[in-house]
């Protein structure tokens, strides 16, 4: 019976106080500075992504949710990005990419408001090269067969199979 009394005087003395029930769609809450929600990709002055294709986040990702897709410069050392996909029904938000980032090229968002009914909509592509851009790119050719063999030669190397232009 002292239970029930209890109860009962802790039920009234909640109905007597104001709701703390958030309106959500009308009010958003206020999320901490550093929370790990949602991915962004920054950009440089002239609108390009500052990721360099360096794979390093790809390979941090102990999800495997990073999908990086590149390929090597022609002018020069490095990687020209061609498409970076985060599949957010993979990731678990520990934020190993954002971390391991050198060229601060991403890094977490607040948008909360991602959730979805479709597997195919958890792919969030942050960014996807023009493909008029790619198609007029510069082809890389492979050196020729006797070039590879005559290097392979002077370093000691083993003989490359199927390797070069014929």
């Amino acid at each position: 019976m002292r239970g029930i009394g209890k109860g009962m005087a802790t039920l009234f003395g909640r109905m007597m106080k104001p709701a703390v029930t958030e309106l959500y769609p009308a009010v958003k809450r206020q999320l901490p500075e550093r929370a790990r929600v949602s991915f962004a990709m920054e950009r440089d002055e002239s609108g390009q992504p500052r990721c360099k294709a360096c794979m390093l986040c790809e390979r941090s990702c102990p999800d495997n949710a990073i999908i990086i897709e590149s390929e090597k410069r022609t002018d020069g050392p490095g990687r020209v990005l061609n498409k970076f996909t985060i599949d957010l029904g993979r990731c678990m938000f520990c934020g190993m990419c954002v971390e391991q980032c050198a060229f601060d090229g991403l890094h977490h968002t607040g948008d909360f408001e991602l959730n979805t009914i479709e597997r195919a909509a958890t792919m969030l592509v942050l960014f996807e090269a023009d493909p008029d851009a790619l198609s007029s790119a510069p082809q890389i050719d492979d050196p020729p067969a006797e070039q590879l063999n005559e290097v392979a030669e002077e370093t000691g190397a083993p003989a490359p199979r199927g390797g070069g232009r014929q």
